[in-house]
């Protein structure tokens, strides 16, 4: 059995040490710690990246999706639309806001929300759409925009999982008024904690910069500003840009790598009714953060695995299952069908070759003795 060193994790992240205390040092050596020239070139550094016009960089995914939805002026009693699997995030997010969760049934093949129950959700109250791109997904994101415009929706996206993945060569999180993003270690670069808001609007832009900074407007130094609205304290650091700056570097070679992850995966697990990985469409541009599994032996699976030194991490309970959010599984069918089946395997970016085939073969050489 592996253990310490020798285990393989499900994620690590993938620093260049050296290369982010260069950066942490030039800043330090200003005195310059919190966010300035250093989240600036950050910030522009994603704009680049996503052909994305406007980027606000802020303390976590959760505050970004929060900041969108009071951008947006979602207020107290209006409705948004929330995938019942998702990370509580998005949901304490809608609720952080003061509006009303209204939880929506996800499509058993694709993780993402289920089109047709989401129609049937739809109401004078409704206000918007919150969507969440799974693993990296987003195939269900040019319906959803036509739904949204049809229904005179907000359109916002959790794309905390999706940098840098895309549908038809444009970027998840790029389609709607609003996308969100985290930078958390298991993420394909990290600073730390951390997010950023993207949006092409200059009005939506300035509003979100006004509420991360205390309701600021106009030049700030700490005395006399102009505070035009109620805002918060949501800045980020020259520090965490520095970090992320320092990953940023190799994006190309990270998104290579996540791939060939998955492709590995999928070339050599064999698939049945018991056992099936989760599809990405690599053609549309479609990026896997990690490669998620269905199993219905997966707790089975999962100790099996991790007696081998293979670590591998447990899909998040439905929404619904949460005690703050708990409700029946009446119209979320395909969540309960799901529920307790759903594995993420070993994705991290150093993961070697040779821990694939094992990971593979153990998984094959379980399928045939339990699924046979």
């Amino acid at each position: 059995m592996k253990t310490g060193k020798n285990k393989t994790n499900f994620i690590l992240p993938l620093i260049d040490t050296s290369q982010t205390l260069r950066l942490m040092k030039k800043t330090l050596a200003v005195n310059a710690p919190n966010e300035g020239n250093l989240t600036r070139i950050f910030e522009r550094k994603i704009s680049k990246l996503l052909n994305v016009k406007y980027v606000v960089a802020t303390t976590s995914g959760t505050i970004a999706m929060f900041l969108a939805l009071k951008a947006l002026k979602i207020n107290k009693g209006d409705e948004v639309l929330v995938p019942n699997l998702t990370f509580p995030a998005t949901i304490n997010a809608v609720n952080l806001a003061g509006a009303k969760p209204i939880l929506v049934d996800i499509n058993k093949e694709t993780l993402l929300f289920d089109l047709k129950k989401l129609r049937k959700k739809i109401n004078k109250r409704t206000k918007a759409i919150l969507t969440v791109h799974i693993s990296g997904r987003g195939s269900n994101i040019t319906e959803l925009k036509k739904i949204a415009k049809r229904n005179k929706l907000k359109l916002i996206e959790d794309a905390a999982e999706a940098f840098m993945s895309k549908i038809n060569n444009k970027f998840l999180g790029t389609f709607g008024e609003i996308g969100c993003f985290s930078f958390s270690p298991p993420k394909i670069f990290t600073t730390g904690q951390g997010g950023v808001v993207v949006t092409n609007s200059l009005k939506l832009y300035k509003k979100i910069l006004q509420l991360k900074n205390q309701g600021r407007v106009g030049k700030t130094d700490g005395g006399e500003d102009t505070y035009a609205s109620i805002g918060y304290n949501f800045k980020f650091t020259n520090l965490q840009s520095a970090l992320g700056l320092s990953q940023l570097n190799n994006i190309k070679w990270r998104k290579k790598k996540l791939i060939e992850n998955y492709k590995f995966y999928k070339k050599n697990l064999i698939e049945n009714s018991n056992f099936k990985i989760f599809k990405f469409d690599l053609k549309k541009g479609e990026l896997p953060l990690w490669t998620d599994i269905y199993c219905k032996k997966r707790n089975k699976l999962h100790n099996f695995l991790l007696k081998r030194g293979f670590e591998c991490r447990y899909f998040w309970h439905p929404i619904n299952y949460c005690k703050p959010y708990k409700q029946s599984f009446k119209n979320l069918e395909n969540s309960k069908m799901i529920h307790g089946k759903l594995m993420w395997l070993p994705s991290s970016l150093n993961i070697k070759k040779a821990e694939l085939f094992k990971i593979c073969n153990l998984i094959n050489q379980f399928n045939s003795r339990f699924n046979g």
